[in-house]
């Protein structure tokens, strides 16, 4: 397993491309927006669609990527997984994030045990699976309370992806720095 993290817009999914195309071509993209999701969600698999090969099978999808991993994970040389940040926005909603107010560790436990089985299904199959993410240690000032609880279980999913993986990658301004 290989998790690469960093800001916007600094190389994130040209390195997990890299990585994939290293595998092998027999690749999927698997995009963790929903076919319908929000414009964000989209341009990240619009944008990606442009780097890499056009024959990637893609598929998009949130629930049941445990399920994919382990039915079809063994078809394929690599697995491409983005955008857990997107990920875990469509998580919340799925598990009824309603306020921050509300509380928060239901919500969290879910989360982090869905993506256990994400990483057990991705260990239990012998195919590169690769993660991207967004680094979550910037937070503006003027943020409202869905992107702070967002950021919040984002950060601890992230720490729960970099301690199940072999490699982690960070990402500064395009250059890539192997940190484990």
């Amino acid at each position: 397993m290989v998790l690469i993290t960093g800001g916007a817009r600094v190389g994130k999914t040209k390195l997990a491309i890299e990585l994939c195309k290293k595998s092998g071509p027999h690749v999927l993209y698997l995009a963790t927006s929903k076919p319908e999701g929000d414009f964000f969600e989209n341009e990240i698999v619009r944008r990606s669609r442009k780097q890499r090969p056009f024959n990637w099978e893609v598929r998009e999808a949130f629930l049941g990527l445990d399920t994919i991993l382990e039915e079809e994970g063994h078809e394929y040389d690599a697995i491409l997984i983005e955008n857990v940040r997107i990920l875990v926005s469509n998580l919340m909603t799925y598990y009824g994030y309603a306020c921050a107010s509300s509380d928060l560790k239901p919500l969290t436990r879910n989360i982090i045990e869905e993506m256990s089985h994400i990483i057990l299904a991705a260990r239990r199959i012998h195919t590169q699976v690769v993660f991207v993410t967004n680094e979550v240690n910037i937070h503006p000032s003027d943020a409202d309370d869905l992107f702070k609880v967002q950021m919040e279980i984002l950060g601890r999913v992230n720490q729960q992806l970099a301690a199940s993986s072999n490699e982690v990658y960070w990402l500064a301004s395009g250059i890539p720095v192997r940190i484990k």
